[in-house]
């Protein structure tokens, strides 16, 4: 299984062909993240008209993808994440700390993703850039 990090989802709202080649090459089942929903959600203003047509787009997506929810054994991994960074001085958003835990702790080591910077620091993540 390979997961998508929230650019991901959003660049396939906006139809990029960049994330569209590698969806294309990748036989792995995909798997989202219920961190992923709820980032998006942060960005959607749902008194607007072309925010609520989006949401309609990524409630429809996550019926598609298996979706790992945010449980009590992912939050240690993500906390985990977190202070292993802090440590080093390397660190990365929560958000990210957070949605590579779910994967972790869910067996999915690869990420599809713009952010290689953040998360090729975590231990375990193999990271598909596009």
């Amino acid at each position: 299984m390979i997961g998508l990090d929230t650019n991901a989802i959003i660049d396939l709202f906006k139809g990029k062909n960049e994330i569209k080649r590698i969806l294309n090459k990748t036989e792995e089942p995909l798997v989202a993240t219920q961190m992923s929903y709820l980032e998006l959600q942060f960005g959607l203003n749902p008194e607007e008209r072309t925010h609520q047509m989006e949401e309609k787009y990524y409630d429809e997506f996550f019926k598609t993808v298996m979706m790992l929810e945010l449980t009590n054994h992912a939050c240690k991994k993500a906390a985990e994440i977190h202070w292993r960074l802090k440590k080093k001085g390397a660190m990365i958003g929560k958000f990210d700390c957070i949605i590579a835990g779910m994967l972790l702790i869910n067996g999915v080591n690869k990420i599809i993703t713009k952010n290689k910077k953040d998360f090729e620091k975590i231990a375990g993540i193999s990271v598909i850039e596009y």
